[in-house]
């Protein structure tokens, strides 16, 4: 004990930074074990809500060559009662022959088009618009046509998640896993899935992804989602998500048969999807970005204080150690919640970004600056 008063003595102001390091270290353990729980915690069963029926809507702006290789996919899903509707947003490719061409294969498709002369400047929240008002059913199930889902029971297990309070339910969106070693943007969709879910844990509805959600129609119409904002294409998930959250309850799903793979990885694809988040992620109000960025803040601040330390050499071994055990769990972590929703080939990536990650995140939030206007 007197060792301890000597210590502490010898210190000077050093130490309360030391406590304030010891604290932060402490913090950061608490959360981790508690985002383990909330992403590893075995779902709740929500079947026995009978089977309600599901519209579909996909909107394709030249992609003629996506609908060909996709549209099959989502036509083929096991559930009754289920419709896809395509809207053509102002295609001037091949789209409306491709559509008559499944047409003929699939009389159930249903299709719908906003010519290219419209005098809208952008169009996509025009087009999700007439896909709901054209679906027939309550629910409405979202995806974009360059994606698939990897199960045929898609359908089946994201409508389960629906109990009468239920306005939106969020599934989780990928690209393909692909023969890459170091795949940043795969890694990158699956932190914003994560972050996606604790946000709605912690009631905090800023993140929608228009590559799989579904809502009820009745509480979009009665909400009027777009009607203060309908000519900008920025946030259309995000305002929808939260919207309807004031009318009932949002839930993200984790069932691996909800899962959709992008199928698109070119270079512009991958960046403009992350430029379009970190866009949108500005115009979060003040305490939903604290609620999302506190624990990135404040584990810096850990390792600034931890490296200042060392610096002074105060206590170097079990600082060293505290910055090891931290990168360690933050690993670990990492990736159990990778085989928790059975994400393969991302360990080097997890190291990388675990590592030298921030850099990446810094260059697209720059680089939504600058590109902002193209969100607009």
């Amino acid at each position: 004990m007197d060792d301890l008063i000597v210590l502490w003595k010898n210190l000077g102001y050093d130490g309360y930074l030391l406590l304030l390091c010891l604290g932060l270290f402490i913090f950061h353990l608490v959360n981790i074990i508690y985002r383990t729980v909330v992403i590893c915690r075995k779902e709740k069963s929500f079947s026995g809500n009978g089977e309600p029926g599901v519209s579909l809507v996909i909107t394709a702006n030249n992609k003629a060559d996506e609908l060909r290789e996709n549209l099959e996919y989502f036509l083929k899903q096991n559930y009754e009662p289920y419709e896809v509707i395509v809207v053509n947003e102002c295609s001037e490719d091949d789209t409306q022959d491709v559509l008559a061409e499944m047409q003929q294969k699939y009389p159930g498709l249903r299709t719908t088009r906003i010519f290219p002369d419209t005098k809208f400047r952008s169009t996509k929240k025009l087009a999700i618009n007439i896909g709901i008002l054209a679906a027939r059913y309550d629910i409405v199930l979202f995806a974009e046509i360059n994606s698939r889902p990897v199960s045929d029971a898609w359908v089946k297990s994201m409508a389960s998640y629906f109990t009468p309070d239920t306005a939106v339910v969020l599934g989780y969106a990928n690209y393909a896993a692909g023969k890459k070693k170091v795949n940043f943007h795969r890694m990158y969709r699956f932190l914003r899935y994560l972050k996606m879910l604790l946000l709605v844990k912690g009631k905090a509805y800023v993140l929608g992804d228009g590559y799989n959600m579904a809502y009820r129609k009745g509480l979009y119409l009665t909400s009027k989602v777009f009607s203060k904002n309908s000519q900008s294409y920025a946030g259309y998930d995000n305002e929808i998500v939260r919207t309807l959250s004031k009318s009932g309850k949002v839930k993200v799903a984790k069932n691996k048969n909800t899962f959709i793979e992008i199928k698109d990885g070119r270079k512009k694809t991958c960046s403009e999807d992350f430029t379009y988040y970190c866009f949108n992620r500005r115009r979060w109000e003040f305490s939903v970005k604290l609620k999302a960025n506190a624990e990135n803040f404040l584990r810096m601040v850990f390792y600034i204080l931890s490296f200042y330390l060392i610096n002074v050499k105060i206590l170097q071994n079990y600082m060293i150690i505290g910055i090891l055990l931290t990168f360690l769990m933050d690993f670990v972590a990492l990736n159990i919640y990778l085989k928790q929703l059975k994400q393969k080939k991302l360990f080097l990536t997890s190291f990388i970004v675990s590592c030298i990650g921030f850099l990446y995140r810094w260059y697209y939030n720059v680089n939504s600056i600058f590109t902002n206007k193209k969100w607009r």
